[in-house]
């Protein structure tokens, strides 16, 4: 019994550390362009009050294919997205209650991969002409490791990513409570330059293609509950999927726009309609699972044309500290990614 006691102690012990040095040592400000952890989900918390016009919501496709900063360069509209690994409806209706307590976006721009689950077989190859081997199907799981893997452990266990930051730690920062925890000048994106081509072209849109696809029961109720939040605090709900050979096809397509036309909800589809000059040979950081930067900036592009010109959006009312503050952010952002981002 004592031998138990003692190992229950120290589990305990063990785990209050590593929560107290995850908080410690994750990374400050505006350090995180090229990772996901826990308080980059929350990036509107770093905005002044009532300052953003739109929230992006959604699961890792989202936070991979919208970059707020450009979008404001593009538009003058401010934004940021609120998403985590594998991100649910039921979790993302949570989430506008604390959204509501720091913003009043205008707009509430809700990625459409977390209404479904499942994935497309095979995206990997694009084809279907071979069977790999259960060995060539490790390796390849092993060599085009999902990154969403990666950014959940970033997200539950920031430690992992950030173990080797105590070597920049000051003593001020341990007592300092001006630090910009949720300050983030990608407002909540994560950034990646690797390439990792995606070479099916349009095929996986088809696969499922003679199922017919719906929201379950569960899934449709917490839908429900995002769009009455929306209407109670007059928030334009605008439906959008991100490209994702990964997940998408065409009978969830259909069943989004079933159910944007039911609600009449604007609804875009970049699986159907892709941004011009998008490229799965260019545009994925993993294969066709989530975009790469340069992805990011198609959708973000032709979005921002569709904000202002579709949606009728106008620029946000920003004071002049809070328009130099944008500016020098966007500034910031390119200067800290890879010149050689393709």
């Amino acid at each position: 019994m004592k031998k138990f006691v003692r190992a229950l102690l120290f589990i305990c012990l063990f785990c209050l550390l590593f929560i107290f040095l995850s908080i410690l040592l994750a990374a400050s400000g505006n350090s995180s362009e090229d990772g996901m952890e826990s308080r980059i989900t929350k990036a509107y918390r770093g905005e002044d009050p009532d300052s953003l016009d739109v929230i992006f919501a959604g699961n890792s496709d989202m936070y991979r294919g919208i970059s707020p900063v450009d979008l404001y360069h593009d538009t003058g509209i401010t934004s940021a997205v609120a998403g985590r690994p594998g991100n649910t409806l039921a979790e993302i209706s949570k989430d506008m209650d604390d959204i509501l307590r720091y913003q009043k976006p205008r707009v509430l721009v809700l990625e459409t991969d977390c209404m479904f689950s499942d994935r497309n077989p095979g995206h990997k190859s694009g084809s279907r002409k071979e069977k790999p081997s259960l060995f060539g199907r490790f390796k390849s799981a092993v060599d085009n490791a999902d990154s969403a893997i990666t950014t959940a452990i970033n997200y539950y266990f920031p430690l992992i990513k950030y173990h080797d930051r105590w070597k920049s730690l000051s003593l001020s920062a341990l007592f300092s409570s001006d630090h910009g925890f949720y300050s983030f000048r990608n407002k909540g994106m994560a950034y990646s330059a690797k390439v990792s081509p995606y070479n099916g072209g349009t095929s996986y849109m088809e696969q499922g293609s003679g199922k017919k696809r719906s929201l379950d029961g569960k899934d449709e109720a917490c839908f429900d509950e995002i769009l009455q939040k929306c209407i109670d605090n007059d928030i334009r709900l605008v439906l959008m999927t991100v490209p994702s050979a990964n997940t998408w096809n065409r009978g969830k397509s259909e069943a989004v726009k079933a159910l944007a036309v039911r609600h009449g909800l604007c609804y875009y589809d970049y699986n159907v309609d892709f941004p011009d000059s998008f490229d799965w040979t260019l545009h994925t950081t993993d294969g066709g699972n989530h975009l790469n930067y340069a992805g990011a900036v198609k959708v973000t592009s032709d979005f921002a044309v569709k904000l202002t010109h579709e949606l009728g959006m106008k620029k946000s009312s920003l004071t002049p500290q809070q328009a130099e503050r944008w500016q020098k952010d966007y500034e910031a952002f390119h200067e800290g990614i890879s010149p050689a981002s393709p």
